[in-house]
Order: C-alpha cells, then sequence, then structure tokens
C-alpha cells in the first residue's frame, strides 16, 4: 500500500488568505500546455535589498523528473530577487504530484546573482516580481507608527516560540488569539477558515465543538508538516518513502478509527478524510480523530527533534530570531474583515509557518486570523 501525505495536512498547507488587490496566485506567463502564476499573498523580505517571491509552475500533463523515477504536475519556485540591481537566484523548489502531494524538494544552494536574459521566461517573471515587492515593501513611517509595527513583529515572534515550544494550539489561542475569532471566523463570508467544515454545519455547531476542531485541524497541521519536512534529509535529492512520512501507529489510528469505520470509501485511499464534514455529528469523531493523531504526532515530532532537522532549518532557518522578517505589512478594513469595526488597523505578518493578521482590542494585540503559508 502505497501511502501519501493525509489530506487533512494538505488542507492545512493550501489554506491562505486572498491579498489585498490581486488573487493569491497570479498568472505571469502562459505556455500552450502549462503557466506560471505568482504568490502574491506571500513575500519574504531577507535584507534591505533581497526578497524571496514564489512561483507555481503547472502543467497540463505530469512531467518527468529528471534523475529520478518520478512525475510531477506542478512545482513551486522560491526566487530571490534584488530588485536595485536587476539580479535574481533560485531558492528553493518543491515539486507536487497531481493530487497536491509533494512529492520531492530540492534545496539550491545560493549561489552567484544572475540577470534575466531578454526573450526567456525569467524576463518575463522578474517585472512583476519587482512590482509586487515594490507594493509590499513597507514605507517609511512616523514614529509613532514604527512603535507599532515592532510590536506587532515582536508579538508574532512570540507567537512562533511559544507554538514551536508547547507543539499544541490551545494553550496559543487562548494566550495570542481574540477572544471572538470564532465570531469573525463565521463572519466572513469570503474565506472558509474551516477548511473542510460546511459552513451550515459550522454554524449549527457549538462555540465549544468548534474550537475544539480548530485546536485540532492546526496542531495536527502544524505537526504533521514538522514531522513531514523533518524526515528529508538536505544532503539526498532521492524520494522519500511514503511510510516515513506518516507513522505506522498513525496509519493504524487513522485505520480503526470509527470515522474511518463510518466513511472510508476504499481500503488504502485516506481521501474521505477531506470530504466536507456536512453534520455536527460528523464533526465530532473527525474532531476527535484528529486529536488522537495529533498526540501520536507530538511523540514523534519531539522524539526527532523535528524543528532542529536540517531540512527544516534549511528552509525555515531564516527566521531564527530576526526580529526583521517578522515585518508586519498594513491595512485599514474598510468592511466586511472578520466581523472587525469599519476602520480596524490590521497587521500582516508572516511566521514559519503561518501567516497572521493581529488586530488592537481593547489596547492589546491578538491574532483575528491565522492560515498556513507553509507554500
Amino acid at each position: 500500500m502505497r501511502l501519501k501525505f493525509l489530506p487533512f495536512l494538505l488542507l492545512f498547507t493550501s489554506t491562505s488568505l486572498t491579498a489585498q488587490h490581486l488573487p493569491e496566485w497570479y498568472r505571469v506567463y502562459t505556455f500552450d500546455e502549462s503557466m506560471i502564476e505568482m504568490n502574491t499573498a506571500l513575500v519574504t523580505f531577507i535584507s534591505k535589498d533581497v526578497t524571496r517571491v514564489r512561483f507555481r509552475w503547472t502543467f497540463d500533463q505530469p512531467e518527468r523528473m529528471g534523475g529520478v523515477h518520478l512525475k510531477y504536475k506542478s512545482r513551486l519556485e522560491v526566487i530571490e530577487f534584488n530588485c536595485s540591481l536587476q539580479r535574481y537566484r533560485p531558492y528553493h523548489l518543491t515539486f507536487f504530484d497531481s493530487a497536491g502531494n509533494i512529492v520531492h524538494l530540492e534545496e539550491s544552494p545560493l549561489g552567484e546573482w544572475r540577470t534575466a536574459s531578454p526573450g526567456t521566461v525569467m524576463e518575463n517573471l522578474f517585472a512583476p516580481a519587482c512590482e509586487l515587492i515594490k507594493q509590499r515593501t513597507r514605507p517609511q513611517v512616523k514614529s509613532n507608527d514604527g512603535l507599532a509595527l515592532e510590536k506587532a513583529a515582536k508579538f508574532a515572534l512570540s507567537f512562533s516560540k511559544d507554538l514551536e515550544q508547547a507543539k499544541d494550539f490551545k494553550p496559543i489561542i487562548e494566550k495570542f488569539f481574540a477572544p471572538n475569532f470564532l465570531s469573525g471566523y463565521l463572519h466572513d463570508r469570503n474565506t472558509n477558515w474551516f477548511l473542510n467544515l460546511d459552513r451550515d454545519t459550522a454554524a449549527r455547531a457549538s462555540r465549544d465543538e468548534l474550537q475544539r476542531f480548530y485546536e485540532a485541524v492546526q496542531t495536527t497541521g502544524y505537526l504533521s508538516c514538522l514531522y513531514a519536512i523533518s524526515q528529508y534529509p538536505s544532503d539526498s535529492e532521492e524520494p522519500v518513502l511514503d511510510v516515513k512520512l506518516i507513522p505506522a501507529d498513525i496509519v493504524e489510528l487513522i485505520n480503526n478509527h470509527p470515522y474511518s469505520a463510518a466513511y472510508k470509501r476504499k481500503e488504502g485511499s485516506f481521501d474521505y478524510l477531506a470530504d466536507n464534514i456536512d453534520s455536527v455529528e460528523r464533526l465530532r469523531s473527525y474532531t476527535d480523530l484528529l486529536e488522537g493523531i495529533a498526540a501520536l504526532m507530538r511523540k514523534h515530532v519531539i522524539s526527532v527533534s523535528a524543528e532542529r532537522s536540517e531540512r527544516y532549518v534549511a528552509m525555515l532557518g531564516d527566521w531564527d530570531s530576526r526580529l526583521d522578517l517578522y515585518q508586519p505589512t498594513v491595512r485599514i478594513c474598510a468592511r466586511n474583515c472578520l466581523g472587525l469595526p469599519n476602520g480596524t488597523r490590521l497587521f500582516e505578518v508572516n511566521v514559519p509557518v503561518f501567516r497572521l493578521q493581529l488586530a488592537e482590542i481593547k489596547g492589546n494585540l491578538r491574532i483575528v486570523s491565522a492560515a498556513s503559508s507553509f507554500q
């Protein structure tokens, strides 16, 4: 039986916020049998002049990967840009199959800066990337605003460090989230913050059931990401067997859980875990399953020191404790912002491995939304 990334992990890593002016994935180049899209929501500022932008190259038909017997349907390319010098260099590649499962990770050692040659695909990526960077670059602000941005950055850093230590979303929500963030989620008609939970079912569930579900989804997704990344050795390009990405005791738990007995359609497939949850009874069973997975996965993450693994450090180690990388951007709520009053100032900040929105509530910063930024 060939196992893939569990669907709840895919759900976790694909959830995203909508960029203020552009769609999250904005098409920048079209071929006859493929297209390239730029991620407008996640921009990583490394230094004053160096910024990372993400591009997704999607093919109509699966492509064969050179050197290994694998096929991929899309690849995510992280590229560093120095727009002032008109230079770029590749940073990281992730390959996905047609179902969205990661099939290969490829580190690109930072080499010499390159120039985009005229008539190349890179020339067509350079202009939109630098325009995006220009839009997202933090403007010069007054001293009071500068202090507010620094405060938001420190708050986001504290969130990241506390989550790494706790490895559990329950205490994190109690400490960092707005008391009524669930109401904000229910109020937002543009984004389903509850992933595969049907909106009508979410409205019928009690707040305790919703929060328990949300804690289980975020904890399971976060720990699964840490563990999966840790299983990819940084010094090898060979694919990792799926059985290493999902520990055997977790597979056993899933197969023997009442949720699987009720909803599993065929042996050897976990696709049903991503199915729409359309009843409160199903919600309760699904939450119980995720809590069991999270408890086991936490033990595995601790046993392999996943957040200290070479691959995880290589991918996300730039953040470390550098406050300058937790650079919030600011926008003003015009309307329909998670139930917040019009005119509320939102701080948007990327942290490993989340994209957060912060707001000042009764004089204190609080998280009003959290979505995965892993991709």
